[in-house]
């Protein structure tokens, strides 16, 4: 099934209805299609017959080129993206041929445009007040680029061509790092213009499709290099060495890589390693020496595995956990002080408590803590990107220019400083995947959060192509 996912002919797609007006001030770069409507255009002109008529020709020349493009993307808004499984990317890996790279690079060539296509569409129909954000509008451009340079990439036939292939999907990552702190801005700043499920719906829209797309891109660019370097050891090259001499692997020669999906990922092992790194976050920010953050206890099913890609679930945890520790640092901080109280060599906070809970078919996690519970003012919008009480924390995105909300990233301001964004993130990972991350406030105690995921692999990515109704 994966095979035919990754060897399948696009087909041609239809017209879609008009796009609300703030699609005429998302289209300032020539490259942007564009809804005008013509009356206004027109009549906003006002000088001599000659500078008119000059006028209405580029006009129409322009209105011509931007209807065409609005035809090139709407033949990808009408295809619905080819989804796949953990289970397919894994069974696809093994066994890795050049014939197998090379459709897989074709799958991804031809599957980033159609899932970035419908974002663009989602663009086109914010309110007109949303679309006059530099911010979103800025997003917009780089998702437009991207589809446009990756429609018009030639089909991939070669490793060479595929190797280029790769330079160009790295290079997009890298520049659409910029754009969950271009969304935050965005959608901070039309926080009180625009109402708040509706830039939630959007906000959850281009943050799983985001997902997706890195998704497809980073399990092909992993796999490449995998079978790059296998294929460097077999023909004994140096790492200097270069494949420019080579047109084709060996006949015959193959390859057992997974890429960037785990079949069995230890679930202790990943929470073990994201308590430590949370740890030496708030012992550094707060001046404490190591081993003086909460303690993690680990229980349950210790020994559980499931199939999944480490950098998303350790994602998930992380941000439980330091949402957590932060908590409960700042409840009992008076202990810092207090000797009597805590006598040296004890520990200065009360622990969090991980179960770990393995079925034949999921991974549920608890994450436990004496924090002392959410108030009642902010629990129920604990989910939302843009509700008045959170919209100014996304503010402070502003302070840093790139994000890919994973846990390795070296951040250029303090981990005390909260953007409102990790746990709606957070969510957003664990529904990629078919599963879901839900929190219970106990009040005056703590809070319990729970994180549910499939464990076999077997459920298809939870990306939609279309917008929602309600919109």
């Amino acid at each position: 099934m994966m095979l035919k996912h990754i060897q399948a002919v696009l087909p041609p797609g239809t017209t879609r209805t008009a796009a609300c007006p703030a699609v005429a001030l998302l289209h300032a770069a020539n490259y942007s299609p564009l809804r005008l409507n013509t009356t206004v255009a027109s009549s906003s002109a006002s000088s001599s017959g000659s500078h008119l008529r000059s006028s209405q020709a580029q006009s129409g020349r322009s209105l011509q080129q931007k209807f065409y493009e609005n035809r090139i993307l709407d033949r990808y808004t009408s295809q619905e993206p080819k989804k796949v499984t953990l289970r397919q990317l894994v069974l696809f890996g093994r066994q890795l041929t050049e014939d197998k790279l090379i459709a897989s690079a074709n799958y991804v060539r031809s599957e980033l445009p159609v899932r970035l296509a419908h974002r663009i569409s989602d663009f086109q129909f914010l309110p007109y007040i949303a679309g006059t954000n530099p911010h979103l509008k800025m997003v917009y451009d780089l998702y437009w680029r991207a589809f446009d340079e990756f429609r018009k990439f030639p089909p991939v036939k070669t490793l060479d061509d595929n190797r280029r292939f790769c330079d160009n999907v790295k290079k997009n990552l890298l520049e659409h790092s910029q754009v969950i702190p271009q969304l935050g801005m965005g959608v901070s700043e039309c926080a009180d213009l625009v109402s708040p499920d509706e830039i939630d719906r959007f906000m959850n829209q281009m943050l799983i499709s985001r997902i997706s797309r890195r998704t497809l891109g980073e399990q092909h660019i992993v796999l490449s290099n995998q079978f790059d370097d296998d294929l460097r050891a077999h023909l004994g090259l140096r790492p200097s060495e270069s494949f420019a001499q080579l047109g084709a692997a060996p006949k015959g020669f193959a390859t057992q890589r997974i890429g960037i999906v785990r079949a069995d990922c230890n679930v202790a092992q990943i929470i073990h390693e994201c308590a430590q790194r949370a740890a030496g976050i708030y012992e550094d920010a707060y001046h404490l020496p190591p081993g003086s953050a909460p303690q993690v206890l680990v229980e349950g099913h210790t020994h559980a595995t499931f199939m999944c890609i480490p950098a998303h679930f350790s994602y998930i945890i992380h941000e439980l956990l330091r949402n957590s520790m932060s908590h409960v640092m700042r409840r009992f901080a008076g202990r810092l002080e207090d000797k009597e109280v805590h006598p040296v060599g004890g520990p200065l906070f009360p622990p969090i408590r991980v179960t770990i809970c393995s079925s034949h078919n999921d991974i549920v996690v608890r994450v436990s803590d004496e924090s002392g519970g959410i108030s009642p003012d902010v629990l129920p919008y604990i989910w939302s990107f843009t509700h008045p009480l959170k919209a100014k924390r996304l503010h402070n995105f502003h302070a840093i220019h790139r994000m890919e909300a994973r846990i390795d990233e070296v951040d250029s301001v303090s981990p005390l400083v909260s953007f409102g964004f990790g746990l709606p993130m957070s969510r957003v990972y664990a529904k990629y995947w078919g599963g879901n991350v839900n929190v219970h406030s106990l009040p005056g105690y703590g809070v319990d959060a729970y994180v549910q995921l499939p464990r076999l692999g077997n459920v298809v990515e939870n990306i939609s192509a279309r917008r929602s109704p309600q919109t």
